[in-house]
Protein backbone atom coordinates (compact mmCIF):
# COMPACT_ATOMS: atom_id res chain seq x y z
CA UNK A 1 0.00 0.00 0.00
CA UNK A 2 1.64 3.23 -1.51
CA UNK A 3 2.34 5.66 1.93
CA UNK A 4 -1.07 8.51 2.24
CA UNK A 5 2.18 11.15 2.89
CA UNK A 6 3.35 10.30 -0.50
CA UNK A 7 -0.04 10.35 -2.42
CA UNK A 8 -0.93 13.69 -0.74
CA UNK A 9 2.41 14.78 -2.49
CA UNK A 10 1.61 13.95 -5.54
CA UNK A 11 -1.78 15.68 -5.55
CA UNK A 12 0.03 18.71 -4.89
CA UNK A 13 2.38 17.79 -7.47
CA UNK A 14 -0.61 17.07 -9.91
CA UNK A 15 -2.40 20.34 -8.99
CA UNK A 16 0.54 22.59 -9.38
CA UNK A 17 1.25 21.00 -12.99
CA UNK A 18 -2.53 21.37 -13.71
CA UNK A 19 -2.47 17.56 -14.29
CA UNK A 20 -5.60 16.53 -15.04
CA UNK A 21 -4.85 13.03 -15.71
CA UNK A 22 -2.73 12.44 -12.76
CA UNK A 23 -5.66 14.28 -10.71
CA UNK A 24 -8.94 12.25 -12.13
CA UNK A 25 -6.49 9.05 -10.53
CA UNK A 26 -6.37 10.79 -6.96
CA UNK A 27 -9.70 12.16 -6.72
CA UNK A 28 -12.36 9.68 -6.04
CA UNK A 29 -15.45 9.01 -9.01
CA UNK A 30 -17.90 11.03 -5.43
CA UNK A 31 -15.33 13.17 -4.20
CA UNK A 32 -16.95 16.69 -2.93
CA UNK A 33 -15.21 19.34 -1.83
CA UNK A 34 -15.88 22.78 0.33
CA UNK A 35 -14.07 25.87 -0.43
CA UNK A 36 -13.94 28.85 1.58
CA UNK A 37 -17.16 30.57 0.83
CA UNK A 38 -19.13 27.23 1.76
CA UNK A 39 -19.35 25.87 -1.77
CA UNK A 40 -19.19 22.72 -2.50
CA UNK A 41 -17.86 21.00 -6.08
CA UNK A 42 -18.01 17.83 -7.12
CA UNK A 43 -14.81 15.91 -9.22
CA UNK A 44 -15.79 17.19 -12.62
CA UNK A 45 -16.04 20.56 -11.25
CA UNK A 46 -12.66 20.55 -10.18
CA UNK A 47 -10.92 18.49 -12.86
CA UNK A 48 -13.03 21.14 -15.28
CA UNK A 49 -11.21 24.04 -13.62
CA UNK A 50 -7.63 22.76 -14.50
CA UNK A 51 -8.97 21.08 -17.97
CA UNK A 52 -9.71 24.89 -18.92
CA UNK A 53 -7.54 26.91 -17.12
CA UNK A 54 -10.08 29.22 -15.42
CA UNK A 55 -7.68 28.06 -12.46
CA UNK A 56 -3.73 27.82 -13.23
CA UNK A 57 -1.59 27.55 -9.86
CA UNK A 58 1.58 29.27 -10.01
CA UNK A 59 2.88 28.26 -7.31
CA UNK A 60 2.28 26.03 -4.10
CA UNK A 61 4.44 25.45 -1.16
CA UNK A 62 3.82 23.06 1.70
CA UNK A 63 4.28 24.88 4.69
CA UNK A 64 3.55 21.57 6.48
CA UNK A 65 1.56 18.53 6.61
CA UNK A 66 0.14 16.12 9.25
CA UNK A 67 -1.25 12.44 8.10
CA UNK A 68 -3.57 9.78 10.47
CA UNK A 69 -3.48 6.29 8.75
CA UNK A 70 -6.41 3.76 9.98
CA UNK A 71 -6.40 0.83 7.78
CA UNK A 72 -7.50 1.72 4.57
CA UNK A 73 -9.08 5.18 5.32
CA UNK A 74 -6.94 8.48 6.30
CA UNK A 75 -6.62 12.13 7.15
CA UNK A 76 -3.90 14.76 5.59
CA UNK A 77 -4.03 18.29 7.02
CA UNK A 78 -2.10 20.58 5.50
CA UNK A 79 -1.15 24.29 5.40
CA UNK A 80 0.00 25.05 1.68
CA UNK A 81 1.40 29.12 0.48
CA UNK A 82 -0.96 29.06 -3.04
CA UNK A 83 -0.02 31.64 -5.60
CA UNK A 84 -3.03 31.39 -8.83
CA UNK A 85 -4.84 32.93 -10.92
CA UNK A 86 -8.35 32.38 -11.08
CA UNK A 87 -10.67 33.48 -13.71
CA UNK A 88 -7.82 35.77 -15.22
CA UNK A 89 -7.20 36.89 -11.68
CA UNK A 90 -4.12 36.59 -9.22
CA UNK A 91 -4.17 35.76 -6.07
CA UNK A 92 -1.84 35.07 -3.46
CA UNK A 93 -3.30 33.11 0.35
CA UNK A 94 -2.28 30.89 2.58
CA UNK A 95 -4.98 27.56 3.13
CA UNK A 96 -5.63 24.97 5.48
CA UNK A 97 -6.49 21.82 3.41
CA UNK A 98 -8.41 18.82 5.20
CA UNK A 99 -8.72 15.72 2.79
CA UNK A 100 -10.50 12.42 3.67
CA UNK A 101 -8.34 9.61 1.60
CA UNK A 102 -9.86 6.51 1.14
CA UNK A 103 -7.46 3.08 -0.51
CA UNK A 104 -9.36 2.10 -3.72
CA UNK A 105 -8.62 0.28 -6.57
CA UNK A 106 -5.18 0.26 -5.72
CA UNK A 107 -4.53 3.55 -4.73
CA UNK A 108 -5.27 6.58 -2.37
CA UNK A 109 -8.01 8.86 -3.71
CA UNK A 110 -9.15 11.89 -1.68
CA UNK A 111 -13.54 10.63 -1.04
CA UNK A 112 -13.87 14.59 0.90
CA UNK A 113 -12.25 17.68 1.10
CA UNK A 114 -12.56 21.37 2.42
CA UNK A 115 -10.18 24.01 2.80
CA UNK A 116 -9.81 27.94 3.93
CA UNK A 117 -7.57 30.57 4.67
CA UNK A 118 -5.11 29.84 7.42
CA UNK A 119 -3.54 32.61 9.69
CA UNK A 120 -0.48 34.02 8.71
CA UNK A 121 1.58 32.18 11.42
CA UNK A 122 -0.09 28.51 10.78
CA UNK A 123 2.79 26.57 10.49
CA UNK A 124 1.50 22.51 12.29
CA UNK A 125 -2.09 21.36 11.09
CA UNK A 126 -1.47 19.25 14.32
CA UNK A 127 -1.00 21.47 16.59
CA UNK A 128 -4.84 22.64 15.75
CA UNK A 129 -6.11 19.43 17.23
CA UNK A 130 -8.67 19.62 20.12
Amino acid sequence: MEDLLAAERRLQAAQRAGDVAALDQLLHTDVVAMGPDGSTFTKEDDLETHRSGALRIVSLVERSVDVQQDGTTGVTRTVADIEAVQDGIPAAVRFRYTRLWVWADGRWQVLAAAFGPADDDAADPADQRP
